[in-house]
């Protein structure tokens, strides 16, 4: 790959570093990049950051700094300098305007780093402004203040009994209180920068060689990268498949370096260059830097400076082992291996090097490692003895330093002065087998000149040749006497522990090497080590002995522990080492596992060991290999040790005379014990017997050989075939207590060692088939022949799982008794192993012996974990034990949920056999009681661990790493999945909740364990053992710093952090779930943000799980009593500003969406929930202080944009490719948008934000998704929720421009809403198909189990998103039926379309909200712009055709239904109100009424039964909607009740089409005449179960059609309806009722009845049939009509107030009316009805006297209210109605005296009203409202002059009517 000129991107302008447009990518930056196991370089989900990243790496500057990592930098030039004045200029960058940077700064530093440095002007221009972008993350990682100091050692609870112990190690908690970080002015100081400057510097330096390093290892070829051997290689020559891009930066540096080799020095070994560089280095540090700094930072610099070039020399040395190992094909010259051999003689191999400061000593091991291994590497003693052995050798003019004598006699005068043991012994060693074969072939020459000699008796050869010269070169001695011959030497080396030294430098490599980033060094370093052991081995200079076994096995191991390779993924490669040593058929193979397998079982222990190796070691297809299966299950000898004087065999085959024998009769591998041969450690374990197998004999006429008769017994080797695994599980059970058997030849039990290492062995052999059943496509089961052999049987007889069980126990039981005793805690770990590969094969075995297990605490015996790990391992400070066990607790958790389903009653035993018998599973009871036992015991561990003694660091992060695993584990399958009734909108139909396998959870055994959990961590006690372990995790991550070395130990710290981080999140969301906020925890961890903060900053690892934290704790504490804490005032200001610059960023430069979008949620935690401080912050850019400081001014001293701003530049063009992130930033501006007013000024300044949301919307289709593909459906609902979310915006956006009245846009708005039209209220894409036979399936296959789909439903712990596993958690399923076929062949991809398929309807139902509320907004704008009119119509009419259309489940729908009549209500309201006369809009209730109809409703119980609140709904928006019918002179209410005798005289010239009368028709018949009916009935039964509002609502609705003029020509048909359902009679049985039916004594019952009443009798048919009825009578009958004959009536302020209104509203209407429509047949009933309330007509005579005024008892007394004034307006008309009867009684055919007169004094009252509208002013004091609806009446302004308000206006008008008719009547 060609680098590309791309200048912008390794050093974009100043501008954009200044503004934060781009930010400058460090090189430790890139080298965490690369080293990261999360972020694979090719993968597409990590675009962005794999494009920033090749961007940079592809970059011709970079380029050429990456292929000269010794010096990437050049010295300052004129060239240089007049760029750096060009970049610097005022035209490409100006001085800060708000003080932000200061340009000339930047310059002088940039001079003075060039100056100091050496280096060109540009490139310290780059540090310099690298240094600018992350110095708030330097600030906040340079300490802590008093105050977060104080914070942090509370939060670590410090201040608590024995805390100096707990946290002895923590600089932070060890820091006094006064002890501060450095304050603003001292860390802005011109020698601190500098400082930063010089450190920042030499990180650089550093992190290009390990860069440069890395990508050269990324291009090697593939051949060497798999170690393979020429027959394993496929081709014979390299991979074609295609290369990455990172492999061809690789092979782009390898070639500019080969280049400029070439140009430079062509003859010269580029070995030189990095010889060079190491030594130039360690000169140095002789002399110091050279740097001329300021004194006060001399010292800090120097002590940096000196060592990074420690770093520096380890990177360069990786580099030499790189290039001549990988690069280096032919053997080195002899210039290049003597200058190599000289520079180390000169250093002593490293064996002692004179470092002082601990990061350097820390890397001494390294540079040993390295020196070790680089000598081999230049020897290649593979090639060196293959060129010995060729033909050609020294005839060829090879510069080989094996063909240069000179250079063979230097080397070994070099090795004979090294003082051993050292670094050096490795290859002094090899040095030594050279010499060994130089002198085999040295001898094999003389040999054959001696007999050539003798045979022709004469020398042809002319001297010697070149194998003897190099022969007496490399033996060459100054004092043959003193100095040891190079064989010597190799047998000093041997002697003095080179065996050790390579076993730990093996160890070394695989600790420091074996991650993912450096693996083709870790194997190369191996192959080296192997190499020289291969040729030992050939040459037989060594032989098979212990030392080289371990050190081979050593070198062989790939990992630490099983533990790793059982955790390790699958599908990684096979380890290439272990693959060359068993392709090795000539050396390796035969002279180590072969020879080991002769030896067994003589020799059982090495063979177990290589067999261990070799399956962890398999991965992938190569499980399936019988690998290990060709050593253990076909062996074909037998080596033993025969006992005593045994003599029952005979000599064979004597010619050979090799001791040949053959057995005289069968010889028994076993034998009965005879007598007491070993202590009995518990005599009352139960006798376990093993039965043996027959063939556990040798038969008789076996063959053999005595391979060792010197001593006796003798052993011999016999010929015979069997399995070494049955015989090893035999031999296995002689170890057990109560054994009856031991081995024959010894006649003793087996030994320790052999128990531990047979169950090691067997655990591994394990693992390896349930890894290879895991990875089998076909769902294989486990290997029955493995199982056979291991004598594990399915059939719970006794066999090896019982005997393993039993030595556990008899283990346990002697290290309680013994505590320490060797080989005793090795034995327990691994019988931990082969429990934890049991509970994968045979769980049903595994749990009821753990019942009984003495390992826990039942009752009062047991618990020997906790007196192990206190007797023994704490002791130790080794904790194997420990974590065997924690990880079998994790097995058995996994086990307990995966396999739940499968122990249910009708399914088969849990097992991995093939096949098993139906037996009954482990009681849940059971189960539970154990992992709450197992898990309280290990949350114990988990508070106390972190202050015990540890040898390996890694176990004590190993064990936090675990337990938080575990306990996270537990509470998300306890909590992360629910079954409960809090249903979503879109959630499936609930199974029976009498079915009592659905009332507990799938994971009820793991209840108790998570309740516990819960109420341990989440307690609201001040106790802080539970928390100390997770804050403490963070306070010592805080003290690390990334280095470019990466071992697994740093990762093992990363992983511990972000488990501890993970841990913590969910305890907290799950605190807000449960409803638990405000623990002791949150409030630790509050105080702990400073350092959470830190572990943002320190590492891009801990970015995404410290945001999502701080997101939960912010969350949480809104949802606590009172005001949350503030996280501003934790963190502190300074730190909360660096910690707010550094997110401000947004993961820049690399752009991580993921991390990217957990920022923007926690922003929008942040301004929705009380963190105020914070949030201005994020609006504003500022900190609180600092907007205070700068109001008034723009100018602030800010790094970039304010977040909000950046996210209305981001959404001024929403990117679909990341649906997730526009949707993240969409809702962060929303809530702020919606919660600080600070948004709204910086929103309505910017030009673009709405169009660019319009822009979208008018981009968006309208399409039929159902039948489209899963991805084209999760687009389109994404799309919808970024849709929604724009329309909430918009709503937002449009109430404050309304409110400032600002118009401007509203008619783009309008434009644009296409799509919401068309698509906002449709009906969901629900697949009710699909859901139901999904339910109904899984119901029926997996019945009886407890199974139904709900179960699978996710809590609000799992954060989903829209797609394939947004509802139902489908890995959760897939772990609980994955058993089953069906889960692969049809249930998962149903899961997932499920999923899908819910993702679109749950974006719809958000648009359909949202939609909602920007349609609510626009309707206030209709008459701004017309064409919002039919838009918000057609909305409505569209809301109530998808109710009426939809054929959804109403019990998954009906709040989407109500939602959807919500919706139409409010616009219809708006647009009624906004007095719209749309033809459309008249309509519209045509719609509503057949969304009614198509409920399909009893319309009798309609308003009571279970779709009652729907239906309400329904009848509002009816009501509403024939408001557009009424003619436009109609007042919206009708408040004159009285005038409803003269509305229907007007005729609506714009009738409606014909039907229109017969639908009205219909609602009146079914909606109101049944309505009443069926209420006034329900009532009578249950008077709670109606509402009065269901009353207002039907006379409502027939008081607005009454008053249609469509219905003027059917009021007969209306009233004949009304008369076939007796509704007269319901409601003057209310009325007669109401006194019963009084709430709190107000018959409110009576107040609706009559004004119903009031509204039929409007009508005048109906008013005659009620005065037919004696509707006057069955009044007066009812016993609430008695409050009107008490001594004073009842007014307006007598209790209860409404009897007045029943009166002034009601009755006396009513008789108006009845006297309108019956006239004079009717006068006298009237008079004669109102005449028997004398003290009512008395006090309606004397209320208006203007003379009254209020007294102690009638303190109301003089007062005025609209319904005295509406009351003397009804009595008057009455009078004048009666009065003119009675003159023209013969007229109209009545007796004049029939008509009594009313008891009414006209008079007086009208002398009283004359007098008050005389006085108006008198009238407007004496006005009282005595309702709400007067309040506002009386808040109004009136129009009409002589009135202040409409309260006056409406009682005067009464008023002024009353004069009209009573002059009138007086006239």
């Amino acid at each position: 790959m060609a680098p590309i000129e791309t200048p912008d991107v390794f050093f974009p302008s100043l501008a954009e570093c200044f503004s934060g447009e781009k930010h400058l990518l460090s090189w430790k930056a890139v080298y965490a990049a690369l080293c990261d196991p999360g972020n694979a370089l090719c993968d597409p989900g990590n675009a962005a950051q794999n494009q920033v990243l090749r961007s940079f790496l592809t970059d011709r500057t970079s380029v050429l700094i990456l292929s000269h990592p010794l010096a990437p930098y050049k010295g300052p030039s004129p060239g240089a300098k007049g760029k750096f004045e060009t970049e610097t200029a005022a035209i490409n960058v100006t001085p800060s305007p708000n003080g932000h940077y200061n340009i000339d700064e930047i310059k002088e530093d940039a001079l003075w780093l060039s100056g100091v440095a050496k280096i060109d002007e540009v490139s310290a221009l780059r540090t310099v402004v690298l240094e600018w972008q992350i110095r708030p993350t330097l600030q906040l990682l340079n300490g802590f203040t008093e105050e977060e100091t104080i914070s942090v050692q509370d939060a670590a609870g410090s201040s608590n009994l024995g805390a100096s112990t707990f946290w002895a190690n923590s600089s932070i908690l060890a820091a006094p209180v006064g002890a501060t970080a450095q304050s603003t002015s001292l860390f802005n100081s011109r020698e601190q920068r500098q400082l930063r400057l010089l450190d920042l510097h030499v990180s650089e330096k550093a992190h290009i060689l390990r860069v440069s390093q890395i990508l050269i290892c990324r291009a090697a070829p593939e051949d060497l990268r798999s170690i393979k051997t020429t027959q394993q290689r496929s081709g014979g020559g390299k991979s074609t498949s295609k290369r990455t891009w990172v492999e061809e930066v690789g092979e782009t540096i390898l070639q500019l370096q080969r280049k400029a080799r070439e140009s430079a020095s062509p003859q010269q070994d580029p070995l030189f260059a990095y010889i060079d560089a190491v030594q130039s280095r360690l000169e140095a540090m002789e002399q110091g830097s050279g740097w001329q700094i300021p004194e006060s930072i001399q010292s800090p610099a120097e002590e940096t400076w000196n060592t990074y070039q420690v770093v520096e020399i380890v990177h360069i040395l990786h580099l030499l082992f790189t290039h001549v190992d990988i690069f280096t094909e032919n053997l080195p010259t002899g210039d290049a291996a003597l200058k190599w051999f000289k520079f180390m003689d000169k250093w002593s191999f490293f064996a002692q090097i004179p470092f002082n400061l601990p990061g350097q000593i820390s890397l001494v091991p390294l540079m040993q490692l390295f020196v070790a291994t680089i000598s081999l590497a230049i020897l290649k003693i593979p090639q060196a003895l293959e060129h010995l052995e060729s033909e050609r050798f020294g005839l060829d003019g090879s510069s080989a330093y094996i063909s240069q004598p000179g250079c063979l006699r230097e080397l070994s005068g070099i090795f004979r002065t090294t003082e051993l043991p050292s670094p050096a012994s490795p290859v002094i060693l090899a040095w030594g087998t050279l010499g060994f074969a130089l002198r085999c072939l040295v001898s094999d020459i003389v040999f054959e000149r001696e007999n050539r000699i003798a045979t022709d008796g004469v020398d042809l050869s002319s001297g010697t040749s070149p194998l003897e010269d190099a022969g007496s070169a490399i033996d060459d001695r100054e004092n043959p006497d003193e100095s040891p011959t190079t064989q010597s030497l190799a047998e000093y080396a041997a002697n003095t522990g080179v065996c050790s030294l390579v076993a730990e430098l093996a160890q070394m490599v695989t600790s420091t090497f074996g991650t993912r980033t450096d693996i083709l060094t870790a194997d190369r370093q191996r192959k080296t080590l192997l190499d020289l052991f291969r040729a030992c081995l050939g040459l037989k200079l060594v032989r098979y002995s212990p030392d080289v076994i371990w050190a081979t096995l050593a070198i062989m191991s790939p990992r630490q522990s099983s533990w790793d390779w059982l955790e390790s993924n699958p599908d990684t490669r096979r380890d290439p080492i272990v693959d060359y040593v068993l392709s090795d058929i000539d050396v390796l193979s035969p002279s180590l596992i072969l020879e080991s397998q002769y030896r067994y079982p003589y020799e059982t222990v090495p063979l177990m060991k290589f067999c261990s190796v070799i399956a962890q070691s398999l991965q992938g297809d190569t499980l399936k290999q019988d690998i290990i299966g060709e050593l253990l299950t076909n062996v074909t000898n037998f080596s033993q040790s025969m006992r005593k004087h045994f003599d029952d065999y005979e000599s064979i085959r004597e010619e050979l005379n090799e001791n040949w024998i053959a057995l005289k009769s069968d010889l028994p591998l076993f034998q009965k014990i005879r007598t007491k041969q070993r202590r009995i450690t518990a005599s009352n374990q139960p006798q376990n017997h093993v039965q043996f197998e027959d063939e556990m004999y040798i038969p008789q006429g076996t063959a053999g050989q005595v391979v060792d008769n010197s001593v006796q017994p003798f052993v011999a080797s016999w010929q015979y075939r069997h399995s070494a695994l049955k015989y090893l599980a035999v031999l296995l059970s002689t170890f057990m207590t109560g054994t009856g058997y031991v081995e024959h030849a010894t006649e003793d039990r087996t030994s320790l060692d052999n128990a531990s290492e047979i169950i090691g062995l067997f655990a591994d052999l394990l693992d390896c088939s349930i890894k290879a059943a895991e990875t089998s496509s076909d769902g294989e089961e486990l290997s029955e022949a493995l199982l056979e052999h291991l004598n594990i049987k399915s059939d719970r007889t006794e066999d090896t799982v019982s005997v393993v069980f039993a030595i556990f126990e008899q283990e346990l039981q002697h290290q309680c008794e013994q505590p320490g005793v060797e080989g005793s805690l090795d034995l327990l770990v691994n019988c931990t192993h082969f429990i934890h590969a049991m509970v994968s094969i045979s769980p049903d075995r595994v749990w009821p012996w753990l019942a009984r297990s003495r390992l826990l605490e039942v009752g009062t015996t047991g618990g020997s974990l906790a007196k192990i790990l206190v007797g023994s391992e704490i002791v130790l400070g080794h904790y194997d034990f420990l974590l065997g066990s924690i990880r079998l607790f994790q097995a058995l958790i996994e086990d307990a949920v995966t396999q739940c389903v499968k122990r249910k009653p009708g399914k088969k035993a849990v097992t991995r056999f093939g096949s098993a018998p139906a037996i009954s599973g482990t009681s849940e009871k059971s189960m539970s009681s154990t992992l709450l036992i197992f898990g309280r015991t290990l949350t114990g561990i988990f508070e106390g661990a972190s202050s015990w003694r540890y040898t390996q660091i890694d176990q004590k992060l190993g064990i936090n790493i675990l337990l938080s695993d575990a306990f996270d584990t537990i509470l998300k399958y306890v909590y992360g999945l629910d079954n409960d009734d809090k249903l979503s909108d879109v959630e499936e139909e609930k199974p029976p909740y009498n079915d009592k396998k659905f009332l507990q959870k799938l994971v009820v055994v793991l209840e108790p364990i998570a309740e516990y959990l819960v109420d341990l961590f989440l307690s609201t006690s001040k106790n802080d053992l539970p928390t100390n372990p997770i804050i403490g995790v963070f306070i010592a991550m805080s003290d690390i710093q990334p280095t470019s070395i990466l071992t697994k130990s740093n990762q093992t710290w990363t992983r511990q952090t972000r488990s501890a981080l993970q841990f913590s999140d969910t305890l907290i969301r799950i605190g807000m779930q449960l409803g638990r906020t405000g623990t002791h925890f949150e409030h630790q961890l509050f105080k702990a943000a400073p350092l959470l903060a830190r572990l943002y900053a320190i590492d891009e690892a801990y970015r995404s799980p410290v945001v999502i934290l701080l997101e939960s704790l912010v969350r949480s504490a809104a949802r606590s009593d009172g005001e949350p804490p503030s996280l501003l005032g934790h963190l502190g200001p300074g730190t909360a500003k660096c910690f707010l610059q550094i997110v401000s960023t947004l993961d820049q430069p690399f752009k991580s969406a993921a991390v990217e979008i957990d920022i923007w949620r926690l922003l929008s935690a942040v301004v929705s929930c009380k963190q105020q401080w914070l949030a201005i912050y994020l609006l504003t850019g500022n900190t609180p202080k600092e907007s205070l400081k700068h109001e008034g001014n723009a100018a602030s001293n800010t790094r970039s944009k304010a977040l909000f701003t950046l996210a209305l530049d981001e959404l001024s063009k929403v990117d679909v490719s990341n649906p997730q992130r526009t949707i993240a930033m969409l809702e962060f501006v929303i809530l702020a948008q919606n919660t600080w007013p600070w948004a709204m000024s910086s929103l309505r300044s910017h030009q673009t934000i709405v169009p660019g949301l319009l822009a979208f919307l008018k981009t968006l289709r309208t399409q039929e998704i159902r039948n489209e593909t899963e991805i084209r459906i999760i687009e389109k609902s994404n799309e919808n929720k970024i849709a929604a979310l724009i329309t909430e915006f918009l709503a937002m956006y449009l109430h404050i421009a309304r409110q400032l009245g600002d118009f401007s846009l509203l008619g783009n708005i309008v434009a644009s809403l296409g799509y919401l039209e068309n698509c906002g209220v449709s009906i969901p894409a629900y697949n009710a198909s699909l859901h139901a036979n999904l339910k109904n399936n899984l119901k029926e296959k997996f019945k009886g189990t407890g199974v139904y789909l709900v179960c699978f439903k996710k809590t609000e712990l799992i954060s989903s998103q829209l797609g394939r596993d947004f509802f139902y958690d489908v890995s959760f399923a897939e772990k609980l039926l994955g058993f089953d076929p069906s889960w692969r062949n049809g249930y998962e991809a149903e899961f997932r379309t499920a999923n899908a398929n819910l993702s679109l309807v749950e974006s719809q139902i958000l648009l359909l909200k949202g939609w909602k509320l920007l349609a609510s907004e626009l309707s206030n704008l209709v008459a701004k712009d017309t064409r919002l009119e039919r838009t918000l119509i057609t909305v409505a009419r569209d809301c109530l055709l998808a109710n009426a259309d939809s054929s959804l489940p109403e019990q998954l729908f009906g709040r989407l239904m109500t939602q959807r009549v919500e919706f139409a209500f409010v616009l219809i309201q708006k647009l009624a109100n906004a007095k719209v006369q749309d033809e459309a809009a008249r309509k519209l209730f045509i719609t509503v009424w057949a969304a009614v109809t198509s409920m399909r409703p009893n319309f009798e119980t309609a308003l009571v039964d279970k779709q009652s609140d729907y239906y309400r709904s329904l009848l509002r928006v009816l009501f509403l909607s024939l408001r557009f019918l009424l003619p436009t002179s109609a007042s919206p209410e009708i408040t004159d009740l009285r005038k409803s005798l003269a509305r229907t005289g007007k005729r609506h010239h714009n009738a409606l089409v014909n039907d229109v009368p017969l639908t009205l028709l219909e609602i009146l018949a079914e909606s109101v005449a049944k309505g009443f009916h069926g209420l006034a009935n329900q009532l009578h039964e249950d008077k709670d179960s109606c509402s009065p509002s269901d009353f207002v609502l039907l006379t409502g609705l027939l008081q607005t059609i009454l008053g249609l003029p469509e219905m003027r020509l059917h009021q007969s048909e209306a009233a004949l309806l009304f008369q076939n359902h007796n509704t007269s009679r319901y409601a003057t049985s209310l009325f007669s009722w109401s006194d019963q039916l009084a709430k709190d004594r107000d018959p409110i019952y009576g107040e609706l009845s009559i004004l119903f009443l009031l509204e039929l009798s409007s009508m005048p048919i109906m008013a005659e049939n009620l005065a037919v009825d004696g509707v006057l009578s069955r009044l007066n009958a009812a016993n609430v009509i008695n409050y009107y004959r008490r001594p004073y009536g009842m007014g307006p302020f007598d209790d209860p107030p409404r009897l007045f209104s029943i009166w002034a509203r009601g009755i006396l209407p009513l008789c108006l009316n009845l006297l309108d429509a019956v006239g004079a047949p009717i006068a006298a009933e009237v008079a004669t009805f109102l005449n028997q309330f004398p003290t009512q007509l008395a006090r309606a005579s004397a209320c208006l006297n203007s003379r009254n005024v209020p007294t102690a008892a009638n303190p109301n007394a003089g007062r005025i209210t609209l319904g005295m004034a509406s009351e003397a307006h009804s009595l008057a008309l009455i009078t004048l109605v009666l009065d003119q009867l009675r003159e023209s009684a013969a007229t109209v055919g009545i007796i004049a005296s029939d008509v009594p007169e009313l008891d009414w004094d006209k008079a007086i009252v009208k002398e009283d009203i004359e007098e008050w509208m005389a006085g108006r002013r008198g009238l407007r004091d004496r006005i009282a409202p005595t309702n709400e609806r007067e309040v506002a009446l009386a808040g109004m302004s009136s129009q009409r002059d002589g009135a202040e308000n409409v309260l006056e206006e409406r009682v005067a008008a009464e008023f002024e009517a009353a004069l009209d008719c009573l002059g009138f009547s007086g006239s």
